[in-house]
């Protein structure tokens, strides 16, 4: 070994302990001494420069970490490469600085934060961002974490144009991640740590640069942490009935392909097949020529939250003849019904009983009888860089059995895949996507889930040259 893991001698001094905890004590926003760095606006952060003394050990550990195993990680809220849990027989140099992190750190962290932190119990991962990698909006709540930590061994001088910052949010009135207060370069050499609690909200930044790597190594100190309180899940969306429509003008937006009996069997069986199926061409050219140009044109959008469930833009102000009448059309009495017999599902007082029922009283089973209210939620959104939906299991949305529709305008062909915007739909629990729908032109979407599905969108990229538009609806029995 060319050197030990001897830590910043600022660790050793009582006078930069005997500061921080003065600082925090008096709620400081943000002061500096030597090589410390402590704020508590929004939370109590500390940022040690230079934390590594000795530079062949820092080339070393770098050398180390560009070697490991690491394992792509994707799903609604983060996109890089991580490692396995680092333990002691993960490298030389990786062993010394855990050592160095359970022992020296891990007595500095409660001497300065006042804190009681588990002896030998530590996390440690090491996690590579490139470009286009991000980590949303989360508050590391889980399995009493109690301190979170980040040794940053970026090579290169970072910027904030480079991306991959870790922003902190401060929280709203009902605990919620509100507004990014703070930004903290991935400056190498340098330790990051802050206390982990139900505002401790946090997001790891596109990374921007196409050249550059973030690499760190990053984890937690464990302790006893109370019993937190359950934020309260944001209302549901009013449920909508369906709406009259006069007959003219509801097959005025409808490709008459999609009135074919015959087309409309074939589309049901292969629906029943599958639970999901897209349509081309769903609405006439010319109305979705103007449809699309309308919703280009419309300047009134309101980014919706909070961030650790959404960032997306709802259409707002007074919409342009021709949206609303989509609206409508989307809404209406006639669509339920064309929707039942596209999908099998019983949507409108006309429809069938679904095949489930007829079986059962063939089968001689006690008859249930099932009370329909069909209705449906949503509305129209515009996707640019920076906007996602989160998984969340409080979501009252995605609680009951429902059928998913989304149609979508303005979507530039050949890099949806790469720019994001998909609708993905996974197990409860699980991370492995079962369906995926990727945004295409004139295609309408629908999907059937249960209880145990969930769905996303996955984050909007910096790639995207300019937004698109959806209409989303979810539609229920």
């Amino acid at each position: 070994m060319s050197s030990s893991c001897s830590l910043s001698p600022s660790l050793d001094s009582p006078e930069v302990r005997e500061f921080i905890k003065r600082n925090l004590s008096q709620k400081v926003t943000e002061v500096v001494s030597e090589d410390v760095t402590v704020s508590t606006d929004p939370y109590n952060c500390l940022v040690v420069k230079n934390f590594l003394k000795n530079p062949e050990f820092l080339e070393e550990l770098r050398l180390e970490c560009d070697n490991l195993k690491l394992t792509q990680k994707n799903n609604d809220l983060y996109k890089f490469h991580q490692s396995a849990s680092l333990s002691d027989n993960a490298g030389t140099y990786i062993h010394e600085l855990r050592t160095n992190l359970l022992q020296q750190m891990r007595t500095w962290i409660m001497e300065c934060l006042d804190l009681e932190l588990d002896e030998g119990t530590l996390d440690l991962f090491c996690a590579k961002y490139r470009h286009t990698d991000t980590l949303l909006c989360h508050d590391d709540e889980l399995e009493e974490r109690k301190v979170a930590f980040i040794l940053y061994l970026t090579e290169d001088t970072w910027t904030e144009a480079d991306g991959g910052m870790l922003e902190l949010f401060d929280t709203d009135e009902k605990g919620s991640p509100d507004k990014v207060v703070r930004k903290l370069l991935p400056e190498g050499n340098s330790f990051a740590l802050f206390e982990v609690s139900p505002v401790s909200f946090h997001t790891v930044s596109e990374v921007l640069s196409e050249t550059k790597t973030r690499l760190s190594l990053s984890g937690w100190y464990h302790g006893k942490v109370p019993a937190r309180a359950k934020r309260e899940p944001p209302p549901c969306l009013a449920a909508i009935l369906p709406q009259e429509l006069d007959e003219a003008e509801f097959y005025r937006w409808l490709n008459p392909a999609y009135l074919d009996p015959e087309t409309q069997s074939d589309i049901q069986t292969q629906f029943e097949e599958s639970s999901e199926i897209s349509l081309s061409g769903f609405l006439p050219p010319e109305l979705y020529s103007e449809l699309s140009q309308a919703l280009a044109s419309h300047n009134q959008w309101s980014l919706s939250g909070p961030p650790d469930r959404r960032r997306c833009q709802n259409i707002q102000g007074d919409l342009p003849d021709i949206v609303a009448k989509c609206q409508l059309f989307f809404t209406s009495d006639a669509f339920f019904l064309l929707l039942s017999n596209l999908t099998g599902l019983k949507l409108h007082q006309l429809a069938p009983e679904d095949s489930d029922s007829e079986e059962d009283k063939e089968d001689g089973a006690e008859k249930v009888e099932k009370v329909y209210n069909p209705r449906c939620r949503g509305g129209l959104a515009r996707w640019g860089q920076g906007n996602y939906t989160l998984i969340r299991d409080d979501d009252q949305e995605q609680a009951e059995y429902a059928l998913d529709l989304r149609i979508c305008f303005n979507v530039s062909s050949g890099e949806e895949s790469e720019v994001g915007g998909q609708t993905v739909y996974i197990a409860r629990g699980e991370d492995e996507e079962l369906v995926t729908v990727t945004p295409e032109e004139n295609t309408l979407s629908l999907v059937y889930r249960d209880k145990e599905s969930l769905k996303f969108i996955k984050y909007v990229n910096s790639r995207l040259e300019k937004p698109f538009h959806d209409l989303q609806k979810t539609y229920y029995e």
